[in-house]
Parts: structure tokens; sequence; C-alpha cells
């Protein structure tokens, strides 16, 4: 990474709003240079074999799993979140990424023949590759700092790609520790190249020549990526907001419901697109009983730094986040809502923390119901139906994750298939993202492209198509010369393959009589313009 010498970045622990460390901040040139430093190093990287490309894989999965205390420690304390969300959710993905593409790889990127049905094009084989396409644009969040480009990058690696990471200015310190685990793991210089700075060193990024961009952020944030990629149309992959609905069958078991609607709700603050964020409970015998489970377990969890090591949630990124929580529950308090437990910012503890928070008695006209909150709360709504909760559910301008808990498995199964979100759990939350064989992505201002799994990888490639003619001179009957026989050829083809039954034996009769029919004579036609005769007067 090239150093700029003008302005630099603080990393601040949420915690303890104590500074951990500068990092500069990237300008123009400093981008530029890292995106052509990783385009020379993708000429060399492209035409490394695919069995080498896995070995500098396991090469990383070593590393990472050797430093897993170290990268957690880091990542704790930058973003604030408690040490076993740092192992579970940061560093088990990509461990799992790299033995994924280590054991499955080169099968998901092998050569596909293509079968052609139609018999004109017997001679022929179709093949379906997978080819590099140059460097990856990577821009990260902050909620998520290693988990998340750290999947993408080892999939786009793998690919045989190079990568250029731009991390959040909120979390820069483990953007370049990412750096540092690649170059040790022995990848070329420029494979992976680290940019920090703020968001205007993201717009360098995202107005430099790449072969896509894949941006994970907030939907303003998408909408500027969007605009300025336009230019060069670079292919662009989002992942942004969610308000993510849970809903509760009347039959569902009360404890396991609570205590997963629970860490959902609250695990890194709440603050994962992911996250649930409001919650439909369909009136049921249980209901009650329910809601005060919910309130038991939000009760009981503690509020702390992540030094502590009993510490359930930590603190909020910054003041920012900690203001709009605060707002969204101040307004639906306002609006009637009342707080069954938490509802308050701990000023207490030093950094930017707010407790867990349980609403009942909410409605969609608030913020908290609609707007993406990112924090510690719960809103509970009661309804009378599943179609109730369904159309709630859908009644959202996002559309990334949703979660259904029941009893009866089959009715919680045709629930999710009603739906309209990218991932619906079943009895479980948040867990999927950190399987790489899973798709991430949502719909509406969720964003749109899919990340993981093998649809996510073929993402990360340009799909080639190519054909080979092993008859090379055969007769083409859709070239020229076009005549009357080429015509009843066609029109017998398509009732041969396509039509009704009292069609297919005409239509074979007149595919087969007319198949090797010499082109008719086209007359030739000559039209003579005589020059006119010029009248009197006329030059």
């Amino acid at each position: 990474m090239v150093v700029s010498k003008s302005t630099t970045l603080e990393s601040i622990n949420p915690a303890t709003r104590a500074v951990l460390g500068r990092v500069p901040v990237s300008s123009e040139d400093d981008v530029r240079l890292a995106v052509e430093r990783a385009w020379h190093a993708y000429e060399d990287w492209q035409l490394t074999s695919i069995k080498k490309r896995a070995k500098h894989i396991a090469n990383l999965r070593k590393i990472i799993a050797s430093r897993a205390d170290e990268i957690a420690q880091l990542i704790s304390e930058e973003v604030g979140k408690p040490l076993p969300e740092s192992y579970f959710s940061e560093l088990s993905g990509p461990l799992d990424t790299c033995l994924w593409l280590i054991n499955s790889g080169e099968k998901l990127l092998a050569d596909q023949a293509v079968t052609l049905t139609n018999p004109l094009l017997a001679t022929k084989q179709s093949l379906i590759t997978y080819e590099p396409l140059g460097v990856v644009g990577i821009i990260s969040p902050w909620n998520y700092p290693f988990s998340i480009p750290m999947m993408t990058a080892i999939m786009a690696l793998y690919a045989g790609n190079s990568v250029v990471i731009k991390p959040s200015e909120k979390s820069p310190l483990i953007g370049i520790k990412i750096g540092e685990l690649f170059l040790e793991a022995g990848f070329p210089p420029g494979c992976v190249e680290i940019i920090t700075g703020d968001r205007q060193t993201g717009e360098y990024l995202s107005k430099s020549r790449l072969g896509r961009l894949i941006f994970t952020g907030s939907v303003g944030g998408g909408q500027g990526i969007i605009a300025q990629s336009a230019n060069s149309l670079t292919p662009v992959s989002l992942e942004l907001g969610g308000k993510d609905a849970a809903i509760v069958l009347p039959d569902a078991p009360i404890e396991w419901t609570a205590r997963g609607l629970t860490w959902g709700a609250f695990t890194n603050a709440g603050q994962a697109c992911a996250s649930v964020e409001r919650v439909y409970i369909v009136k049921g015998k249980q209901t009650e009983e329910l809601i005060k489970a919910i309130v038991s377990a939000t009760q009981k969890l503690k509020v702390g730094p992540s030094s502590d090591p009993l510490s359930d949630m930590g603190p909020l990124i910054d003041q920012s986040q900690l203001d709009k929580v605060a707002a969204h529950v101040e307004d639906a308090v306002a609006r009637g809502a009342k707080v069954l437990a938490g509802g308050r910012v701990r000023e207490d503890l030093g950094g930017f923390f707010f407790e867990p928070t349980v609403l009942t008695d909410v409605t969609h006209d608030m913020k908290i119901m609609k707007e993406e909150t990112f924090g510690p709360v719960l809103p509970i709504m009661v309804v009378d139906s599943e179609d109730q909760a369904v159309e709630l559910a859908n009644d959202s301008e996002f559309g990334l994750c949703a979660t259904i808990w029941a009893g009866k498995l089959a009715r919680a199964e045709c629930v999710a298939r009603d739906i309209n979100v990218g991932t619906v759990l079943i009895n479980d939350v948040l867990f999927s993202h950190a399987v790489p064989q899973l798709p991430w992505g949502g719909l509406k201002k969720s964003g749109f492209g899919r990340g993981h799994s093998v649809f996510g990888l073929h993402d990360l490639c340009n799909i080639k198509h190519i054909s080979i003619d092993s008859a090379s001179g055969a007769h083409r009957v859709w070239w020229y010369p076009y005549s009357k026989s080429r015509i009843k050829l066609a029109q017998g083809g398509i009732q041969l393959l396509h039509g009704g039954l009292g069609k297919r034996t005409s239509g074979l009769v007149d595919f087969v009589s007319n198949m090797f029919a010499k082109a008719e004579k086209k007359k030739q036609t000559e039209q003579s313009v005589a020059p006119e005769k010029k009248t009197d007067g006329e030059n």
C-alpha cells in the first residue's frame, strides 16, 4: 500500500473511545497505483494453475487458524464485539471458505459441456468455461470487517482474479491485517492490495478500471457506487441493508424461539444486515408466555466491553449509530410503543453502549418498523393470522432475510415461500452468511447479485461459451442462398420438433424432402434505366 503523507484516519475502540492507531487516507494516485499493481499481478496469477492457487488458499487457512487469537482480539478491539462473536462470526466463514474451495472448487470451475437438442446442431460441441475477470474491487463494511471481505477475496483469488480491498474507515486496522495475512500465505505481491481511507477513497476505487466491484454497505452508499461506476460500466454487486422480519407461528417452541430471537436481535449489538429487526407473533395460547420468555432472556444479557469475557453484547460502532438507535426508540415510545426491557443509553460504561431493548405495541407508522435501525432493539407486533404476518413482513423496502419459527415444519416452509427475500431460515437465525456453500443476497433495496456459493463464485468469473464444430464444410441449411425449399424445410422442422401429433408426420416429410434440395436458381433481373431525354432548354 502506498502511504499518503497528507491525512490519516484514527481507529477508535468503540467500547473505550480510545485511539487504537492511525492509517493513511489513500489519495487518488494511491488508488490508481494500487489498481495498476493488481492488474500487473493478475497477468501472472491468472496463468497459475488452479491446483497451485488451492495451495496458496491452504496456506492462508493454516495461517488464519494459527493466528486466530490475535485476529479475534483485533476484531473485538476495533469494532467492539465480544470475543465469541469474533471467533464464530468472523473467523469460521473464511476458514470454511478455504476448505470448501480446496475440496470442491476445481469441480465448480471445470469446463461444462452443453447438450444441444436441435438435430441441425448435431455436429457442434458447446463448452461453458469460467475465466477470471481481472481486478475485483471490494469495498467492505465495519460490522463484519474480517469475514465479509475475506470470504469474497478468497473466492476471487481462487478463480484467478486479483483484488483491491478498501476496508471501512471505521475498521482500517483489520483491513491492513488482511493484506498481511495474504502476503504471509505466499500470494504474489499485488494479488491483494489494501487501500485505507474514507468515502472519497472508495469513490476513487469505484471509478477505476475493474473487472467487478463488490460493495457491502448502506443503501445510500450503494446508490453512490452505481453512479460512480456507471461511466466505465463496471459490473457491480451490492449487498445493502435489511429490515429482517421474524414470523412466529402459534406452535413455535417457546424456549428455543425466545433464545433464537434474542440472539438474532442482539448479536453484534444488532449491527448486522441480517439481524432480527421486527417480530410478528401470530396470536395463540402461548403468545404472552413467549413475550415474557423473550423479555427474560434479554434482561439476563450482560452489556460490556469485549475485554470482559462475560460480556454478551458490546457497544455500537460510534456516536452517530448510538444516536440513531436512541432516536428510533424515542420515536416508537412517543407513538405508543411500550418498553418491556432496556431502552436506555449506557453512558456509565464509557463507550457507545445501548441496552438490549424489547418493544411491544408497535405499528408500521413507526420508524422502528420501517427503517433499518442497525442496533439492539427487538420490536414485537402481535397479529391475528399468518396471512397478516406475511403481508406485514413483505411490507418493506428491503428483502434480505427472514426467519420462521414453528413446530410444524411443513407449515413453516409454506410461509417461507411467501416471503419476498433472498434467504429464509426456519427455526434458526443469522447463521447462513458464514456458510460458503449457501448463496447470500437480497431483493429490493437490499441490493442485487449473489455472494458465496457456486453462484457467487461464478459471479467472479467471465462465463464464456465456446462452440466447436466438428463438421466444417457440412450442409448449413440456414446459410445463404435462401429459397422456397428452405422455407418448407424450416416449416417442416418446426412442426416436427414442436407441433402437435397431427402435424409431426407432415413436418417430417417436409423437413427430410427439403433438407438436401438444391436451391432454385434465382432469376437475374436486369433493370436498366434509360436516360431521360432532355427537353429544350435543359443543360
